[in-house]
């Protein structure tokens, strides 16, 4: 009998365990490829001085169990961030996300919010020549809540795509007829589209709908796929794994199959293209990676009115 009970008492918590957290979904979907060639060819066909380097601001951060962002992926804390990508280029740089409010940091579970780096971010936003986004979730667009109000400029600076423009005039209902058109290009899921000298699209919804894949070659040859929250860590990509159902439909609204899908195309690309570089959606311990890591220039902290207080105390 209690050798029947303790057996009960595994299946209760082994069973909702591994659907929620270690199942990888529906593996056998087959790969959505990247048309590399094309990105390339978009990204040439711009006009002008390509980026120089990349420089990023890590807004927030936090510690999660391997598995919440890689089904199956272990209990190992895995270091996790929201991040703002500056493309320094001559004659005026293009900024990918726009960070997020103390309160959406809570909201989106992550413990370590840091204002002076979101108001770096915000600096960015108000000199760059143009935003655009990976996606229209929340810890990606969020930050436009209260820049929007301060300096209506920025809002003529954004390209997105329909899904993420109508998330971004959701979120600030005041600035609708601000906010730019979505560019014909990017209009259909799966399309391709030059967005400045040195970037192009690819939209790949599954995460989310509005969800797009960003390539950058900078003006020495060295190129980025900035991959979003398709593969959010390394290891998705490493292990074929996308998000835990847990956090992907639980607490989400992603389609795992289309997200797999890609990330299974994501694995083919880093096998035919070793010189590309990937750069994950909210991979804290990967970016910082000096041997491993994309050996970006981190961003000096803004200083904060309360800084200033400090100082002259």
């Amino acid at each position: 009998m209690l050798n029947r009970i303790a057996l009960l008492l595994i299946l209760i918590v082994a069973v909702p365990y591994y659907w929620l957290l270690m199942d990888p979904g529906p593996t056998s979907v087959a790969p959505r490829d990247i048309d590399i060639a094309r990105l390339r060819t978009l990204a040439d066909s711009q006009k002008g001085p390509r980026p120089v380097a990349i420089e990023y601001a890590a807004v927030a951060t936090n510690s999660e169990p391997g598995t919440y962002l890689i089904a199956g992926g272990g209990l190992r804390s895995e270091q996790t961030g929201v991040f703002v990508w500056r493309l320094l280029t001559p004659g005026g740089d293009t900024i990918i996300n726009v960070g997020l409010t103390k309160d959406q940091a809570a909201t989106s579970g992550y413990d370590n919010y840091r204002p002076e780096f979101q108001k770096t971010v915000e600096s960015w936003l108000v000199a760059a020549r143009r935003v655009i986004f990976t996606s229209e979730d929340l810890d990606h667009i969020g930050g436009l809540v209260n820049l929007l109000v301060e300096d209506r400029s920025v809002a003529e600076k954004l390209i997105g795509n329909p899904q993420q423009l109508e998330t971004i005039k959701a979120l600030s209902p005041s600035f609708t007829k601000t906010v730019n058109p979505a560019p014909a290009a990017l209009m259909a899921p799966s399309s391709y589209a030059a967005i400045a000298p040195g970037i192009a699209i690819v939209r790949t919804p599954g995460f989310l709908d509005g969800a797009q894949m960003i390539y950058v070659r900078l003006q020495d040859g060295r190129e980025y796929l900035f991959v979003g929250d398709t593969a959010p860590m390394r290891r998705n990509v490493e292990l074929l794994r996308p998000r835990s159902r847990y956090a992907a439909e639980w607490v989400g609204h992603e389609d795992r199959g289309q997200t797999l899908a890609w990330i299974k195309g994501l694995a083919r690309l880093k096998q035919r293209e070793p010189g590309l570089t990937m750069v994950y959606g909210h991979d804290l311990g990967w970016l910082q990676d000096q041997a491993g890591g994309p050996r970006f220039a981190a961003a000096p902290p803004a200083r904060l009115p309360d800084d200033k207080h400090k100082s002259t105390r």
